[in-house]
């Protein structure tokens, strides 16, 4: 018994000693060891570097390019989601409330640098368990709202090519993912005519795009995509909804 004793006492010692340059490491060994799970067709690669107790830089490769209104969004929000990931875990809360900063810098094509953005515990967005919804836990409309609070601080955004802005990106009561997207004035008239709704709709699923945000938003529980096309004044002109059936998933 005493010999059980002296071992755990060791045991709390050990921990007790553990110092926040161990503990930044510590960190940084566990980000690289699950990096892999963060890759999709768009994001390549990330790793973390300790660079001093106060201080880790987490890098992010990706095969976006500036200036594409998918990359300025998704670049734009990365640094929160990736905060809000590693506040989830109990060694990333710690380090932000002892005050360690991320520096979190994206690299799109050719090395080209998308974002450069630090990250600690006064400018990260509100608390979201990412490591219940890693379990299997479906988020609610709140928590997905927490989530889209990322992309929605950095809207609106304009794609140059036709002029529309996607002016925000909601989670409603039933968890569909609604894009409200300001059309200009140009394209009112077309979107009145009778049969626009099923050609845009073809349009969108024949481009692949809606099955990838079917795809990467599964674990969160996204039920259908909703697009509510607006003028300028917010007046509903379209509303599409796309399930994902009809993308074939």
């Amino acid at each position: 018994m005493k010999k059980l004793l002296f071992v755990l006492m060791a045991s709390m010692l050990l921990m007790a000693c553990q110092t926040k340059k161990d503990k930044v490491q510590d960190f940084v060994d566990m980000y690289n060891r699950s990096s892999n799970m963060i890759a999709n067709n768009k994001i390549k690669a990330t790793k973390a570097t300790a660079v001093s107790q106060d201080q880790i830089d987490i890098s992010v490769e990706t095969d976006y390019e500036k200036g594409e209104m998918e990359s300025d969004l998704v670049t734009s929000a990365l640094p929160d989601l990736i905060g809000q990931a590693i506040k989830s875990e109990k060694l990333g809360k710690e380090l932000f409330d002892s005050g360690v900063k991320f520096n979190i810098k994206v690299y799109g094509k050719n090395a080209q640098v998308l974002l450069d953005k630090a990250i600690d515990n006064k400018n990260l967005s509100k608390d979201v368990d990412f490591k219940a919804i890693a379990k299997g836990d479906k988020p609610n409309s709140d928590q997905l709202n927490s989530i889209l609070e990322s992309f929605n601080k950095n809207l609106p955004i304009e794609d140059p090519s036709t002029g529309t802005k996607i002016t925000s990106i909601k989670a409603d009561a039933e968890n569909n993912l609604v894009y409200t997207c300001e059309v200009p004035d140009s394209f009112k008239t077309a979107l009145a005519i009778e049969g626009t709704e099923k050609a845009m709709k073809e349009a969108m699923l024949q481009s692949g795009q809606i099955r990838q945000v079917f795809s990467q938003t599964s674990v969160l529980g996204i039920n259908h995509i909703k697009y509510l096309y607006t003028d300028k004044s917010g007046k509903v002109l379209k509303e599409i909804t796309i399930t994902k059936e009809e993308a074939n998933l």
